[in-house]
C-alpha cells in the first residue's frame, strides 16, 4: 500500500488559523475591560484621596 509523502513545509503563522481568532478574542474582551475599569479605580482613587469634610476648616 502507497503512502503520500510531504510535498513542501513552510514556516510561519497561517492567518486562516483558528488559535488566531481565539488571541484577537482575548486582545478585545481584555481592552474592553481595561477600559471598563480605568474609571471605576479612578472614582475609587479619587474619593479615597479626598480628606473628610469635618477636617477643614471654614
Amino acid at each position: 500500500m502507497s503512502r503520500g509523502r510531504i510535498l513542501a513545509v513552510k514556516w510561519g503563522l497561517n492567518p486562516n488559523s483558528s488559535s488566531l481568532g481565539v488571541d484577537v478574542t482575548f486582545l478585545l474582551f481584555g481592552a474592553a475591560a481595561v477600559s471598563f475599569l480605568t474609571p471605576i479605580v479612578g472614582v475609587l482613587l479619587r474619593l479615597r484621596a479626598k480628606s473628610p469634610s469635618s477636617d477643614r476648616p471654614r
